[in-house]
């Protein structure tokens, strides 16, 4: 048995109120005690958090000013969900809390997570260094990524990603043209789809399996 000593650390913003299934959520995680979490935004406090969780409050405004001086250009969206964008950025903007980890990842709340680390083994670990939960895309709802530079940046090789970021429109950024980077032409029927793999320096590193 290989012993797990990899860490990872899933980025979490969500502003509004928690979803009704909250607890489940929470719950889920407390069960993954050996992977971290850092929920950021404007809901109510939550109580009984497990170690593995933090709950970092702050207004929809400031942090939109953070990202801001992070990024070096302004980030004023209207709506919250603009914020599905920046997932592949979320290393990057959060530089300082994935400090120390080995791995980072970006997820959403409407989850309830089964055995994680009887997916990420350190064996899958030490070989892939980009996870995602959907074979042909990024999952916006689960996906992990070594914290590294060229991956926590990889964000500013998605073209025209200041412009498109800034625009009021959701642009999918963090499914569609993050994918992209990874898969080359991934409607092309299968047998030409794999042949422009191998000219793709990402594809033999990154792992997009289901559970």
């Amino acid at each position: 048995v290989v012993q797990q000593t990899s860490s990872i650390i899933f980025i979490i913003p969500y502003f509004g109120q928690w979803p009704f299934w909250m607890p489940f959520f929470i719950e889920s995680c407390r069960w993954n005690k050996d992977v971290n979490w850092l929920l950021l935004g404007d809901c109510a406090e939550l109580t009984n958090l497990p170690q593995n969780v933090r709950h970092r409050k702050i207004s929809f405004s400031d942090y939109c000013a953070f990202i801001s001086s992070r990024l070096g250009y302004s980030f004023a969206p209207e709506r919250a969900y603009k914020l599905c964008d920046l997932k592949p950025a979320l290393g990057f903007i959060h530089a300082d809390d994935v400090a120390g980890y080995d791995y980072w990842g970006f997820s959403d709340l409407d989850l309830v997570y089964g055995d994680l680390r009887g997916y990420f083994t350190e064996e899958k670990l030490s070989k892939y260094d980009f996870f995602s939960m959907h074979e042909r895309r990024v999952a916006g709802h689960l996906c992990v990524m070594r914290n590294e530079r060229k991956w926590t940046e990889l964000f500013m090789r998605i073209p025209n990603y200041q412009c498109r970021v800034q625009d009021a429109k959701n642009h999918a950024l963090d499914e569609g043209a993050f994918t992209r980077l990874f898969l080359w032409r991934k409607n092309f029927p299968l047998p030409l789809f794999n042949l422009l793999g191998f000219f793709n320096p990402f594809r033999n590193i990154i792992w997009l399996k289901v559970f």
